[in-house]
């Protein structure tokens, strides 16, 4: 009698693995991630007295890329827990050239840090890899919100609830 193949042997499974490295390819993630990665996006919107978060995640899906954002307002909740609550949910080709967070990302570099005793406004993380961008005072704070609010006007122009700011008319 011949000896009977083990049908675990025939149908092994090969693992799949991202190269994706936060530090060196955040600057173009919108071609360099696969669907194994998922960038995850924390932002304090916090300025004097006003307290508000923002958190995206960041995902790929063949050849598009889904940015699921919630924001959290702390200022004017008198419930001492609020939720996360959705605010958008887009997805896009990784080829958009509209929304240029990787422009933001490389304009800001300036701004990283790896020391934690630092406030970091704004936090990006990818498995065990984390960069932090922080600020320096009062006016640098809102020259780096401007910049980010424009940013992400673009992937999300409706800006209810002026998460991005508010836009100045002047007369």
């Amino acid at each position: 009698m011949g000896k009977r193949a083990n049908p675990k042997n025939d149908f092994q499974t090969e693992q799949k693995t991202s190269d994706f490295n936060l530090k060196t390819d955040l600057t173009d993630f919108k071609k360099k991630m696969t669907e194994l990665d998922t960038i995850k996006v924390f932002f304090d919107h916090s300025v004097c007295t006003y307290e508000g978060f923002e958190r995206i995640e960041i995902t790929k899906k063949s050849d598009s890329i889904k940015v699921r954002t919630e924001f959290k307002e702390l200022t004017f909740n008198e419930n001492q827990n609020p939720n996360w609550n959705l605010v958008y949910e887009k997805k896009i080709s990784e080829t958009d050239t509209i929304w240029q967070f990787e422009k933001f990302i490389e304009r800001n570099s300036n701004r990283k840090t790896s020391d934690e005793k630092e406030r970091g406004i704004l936090i990006v993380a990818n498995k065990k890899d984390t960069i932090q961008f922080f600020t320096n005072g009062l006016v640098d704070l809102n020259r780096f919100l401007e910049d980010y609010y424009l940013t992400m006007r673009k992937i999300y122009p409706e800006n209810k609830n002026g998460i991005y700011g508010i836009e100045l008319i002047e007369e």
